[in-house]
């Protein structure tokens, strides 16, 4: 429904109102973000004007538009998410709804955002006449339609147009904080796709290449776009600039620690580095991160604190002119994914083609715990949960509260847990053996969200957040518990029905060959694994608040049914006669071990037996929390009759009301017999 109430105004600040925007500085930072592309990719061999031998002569117009579409793109992803996510998180509304300066923030990102659609949409042609080598008569109507719908490339261009239109669309028809929150997530989302086929999916490693891109983007997005929210407001308000700086502090850290992995997984050594143009382009834009956070480093100890006392022209300039490097490195950025980067000696075998990295040896203890090969965003989710849980548990000590220490053990050591299922030895053998892929699974599945459910993480956010304004972690957190999805996913037989279900659904159909050949399938699966048992645990172990929690009997019952459709699947593949994903696994070729089938069976047998250390620790923690719930009660109980005894009213002592109860009964049952 659109929204077509007017936005609340702003209250005042100390620093004075602009009367309009100035366009000079985004102008600036867009030609510094194209002149520096253009040499770079001169300079570079990033586009090939020269006709190949053996080749027909390739379209200059081609070849440049490509990059500048390119350039485009993210220039205008970058614009879209930082205005909608200031318009979201930056500044306070009033009963949901934004202010004004946030109004302005959604529209300018809403066009953007239809803009943005826009060029992914002319990308298209564009690019399918750059992979022909030829002018742009080649993309005719058909073939365009043929590229968006048969091909990686295309569809995710496609995918992005479609996302960022939508996010435009929520954008321009909303005046509230929630649907802005809901616009930021779909423009994050739609500058996600063209990761999983660009330059980071052709590397050996593509798996952590792709991994650390991911970071690499979202960290670019929120600073980048974030300063040009600032500086496109009428005013500069200190809590939103504070909030930014935040913000952009752990963008710094995602942008240069992703880099760094990134280059990792395609310069083999110093030569590489110093030697090729590839390497100096990341030296270069190694370079520019630095410079930009010694920019930061001076916001955070100069120009914010003018901010604070309502002097804003020196952060408006060290914004502008850090704006304009930014523009640049954009520009360096586009250039280093057009340049081919050192190609390794030996040719890539099938497998490791479709795996990301060498077919692992036969099976071995050793093997299994000390071939690692990290899942980057697995390994950066348990860094920041184990860091915010421990900076929160200090929080709660330093103000004299208590805190279990069972509950931070668990938490850690189910992190701990997930990142050595995904990321040593059984992570790359979980691609080739369905057994040890259900080992990897049923971890996922089980045994880890039950070791983070008890680590009770959303009770230590809610008392370890100070309440905010504009709305904090503390904020969203209550607003996202309270939203009618999560009451919907957190009722009991939803749950259960997403943790049984999604489990055949995912290996009777061609969703598993999808998850292991697609990296974004099989980064889907693995967060699906995590996340419906997450869910079902929370609603029947959990010790944190849920909108729904239902007798302990029915959490009993609702448990004993997900055992016995575990092991119904664990049954069937057990006895099974064709193999699941059999291309996938024919493809790659492993000639040691047993069969695929052999090893399928072998696997069944894991998921039919796994079950029964989780049933012994969420028996024992269902029989523990009733028993205290229990005690509670009694309690409860007690205090009332107290209460009642002071007070002289014994009809408010619970247990007289039960007697008198039981004696009413009584009495029924002898009237009844007297009149028989």
């Amino acid at each position: 429904m659109v929204d077509t109430a007017k936005p609340s105004t702003d209250a005042p600040v100390s620093a004075p109102a602009r009367r309009g925007v100035n366009p000079v500085v985004p102008a600036l930072a867009v030609a510094a973000a194209v002149g520096v592309a253009v040499w770079v990719l001169n300079l570079g061999g990033g586009v090939i004007t020269e006709p190949v031998l053996g080749l027909p002569p390739r379209d200059t117009t081609v070849t440049w538009l490509v990059p500048m579409l390119k350039l485009a793109g993210q220039l205008l992803s970058a614009g879209v998410v930082g205005c909608l996510a200031a318009a979201a998180f930056f500044v306070d509304g009033e009963d949901g709804r934004i202010r004004s300066t946030a109004w302005r923030w959604l529209k300018t990102g809403g066009w953007l955002a239809v803009l943005w659609a826009v060029v992914a949409l002319v990308q298209a042609p564009a690019t399918l006449a750059d992979v022909f080598a030829s002018g742009m008569e080649t993309a005719t109507p058909e073939a365009v339609w043929s590229y968006l719908s048969d091909t990686e490339d295309g569809f995710a261009l496609a995918l992005t147009a479609v996302l960022a239109l939508v996010a435009g669309v929520v954008a321009l028809n909303t005046l509230t904080v929630n649907s802005a929150a809901w616009a930021t997530v779909i423009a994050i989302a739609a500058a996600l796709p063209q990761v999983f086929t660009g330059h980071s999916a052709s590397s050996g490693n593509h798996q952590i290449a792709v991994d650390s891109m991911i970071l690499h983007v979202l960290g670019a997005l929120l600073w980048t776009g974030g300063l040009l929210a600032l500086l496109l407001a009428r005013r500069t308000a200190a809590p939103a600039v504070r909030r930014y700086s935040r913000v952009a502090l752990v963008a710094f850290v995602l942008v240069g620690a992703s880099g760094v992995v990134n280059a990792a997984t395609r310069l083999t050594g110093l030569g590489d580095l110093l030697g090729t143009p590839y390497g100096r382009e990341v030296l270069a834009k190694s370079a520019a991160l630095v410079v930009l956070g010694g920019f930061g480093l001076w916001h955070r100890r100069a120009t914010i604190p003018r901010v604070d006392a309502g002097e804003t022209r020196a952060f408006r300039r060290l914004a502008a002119v850090e704006l304009v490097v930014m523009g640049a490195t954009f520009g360096l950025a586009v250039a280093l994914s057009r340049t081919p980067f050192p190609v390794p000696e030996a040719d890539e075998t099938a497998a490791q083609s479709l795996l990301g990295f060498p077919m692992p040896g036969p099976l071995t203890v050793r093997s299994l715990l000390l071939d690692w090969y990290p899942q980057v965003l697995i390994c950066t989710a348990a860094v920041a949960g184990i860091g915010l849980y421990l900076l929160g548990v200090r929080r709660l000590v330093a103000r004299g509260d208590r805190w279990p220490v069972t509950r931070v053990l668990v938490w850690i050591g189910g992190w701990g847990l997930a990142v050595f299922v995904t990321s040593s030895g059984m992570g790359r053998y979980s691609m080739v053996m369905f057994s040890v892929h259900m080992v990897q699974h049923m971890t996922l599945n089980m045994l880890i969200p039950i070791m983070l459910v008890l680590g009770a993480p959303l009770t230590l956010a809610l008392r370890a957040l100070r309440p905010a304004r504009p709305r904090g972690p503390r904020e969203w957190l209550l607003a996202i518990l309270h939203s009618r999805f999560v009451r919907f996913v957190s009722h009991p037989l939803i749950a259960l029905a997403l943790y049984i279900f999604s489990l055949y659904l995912m290996y009777f159909t061609s969703l598993f060959e999808w998850a292991m050949r697609s990296h974004a399938g099989h980064m889907l699966m693995v967060g699906h694994f995590l996340a419906a048992g997450g869910l079902f645990f929370w609603v029947i172990i959990g010790p944190d608040p849920a909108p729904r929690r239902p007798p302990y009997p029915a959490r009993v019952l609702m448990f004993f049914i997900a055992v016995v459709f575990h092991t119904i699947f664990g049954l069937t593949i057990m006895q099974s006669t064709e193999v699941i994903a059999a291309d996938w696994f024919q493809a790659l070729g492993r000639d040691w071990g047993a069969s695929s089938l052999e090893d399928q069976r072998t696997g069944g047998g894991i998921a039919w037996a796994f079950g029964e250390i989780p049933s012994v620790v969420v028996l024992a923690a269902l029989v523990w929390q009733w028993s205290r719930s229990e005690e509670r009660e009694g309690r409860r109980l007690d205090r009332l009759a107290a209460r009642a005894a002071e007070t002289g009213r014994p009809e408010d002592d619970p247990h007289e009301r039960y007697n008198a109860y039981l004696a009413k009964l009584a009495e029924a049952d002898r009237k009844a017999g007297l009149r028989e």
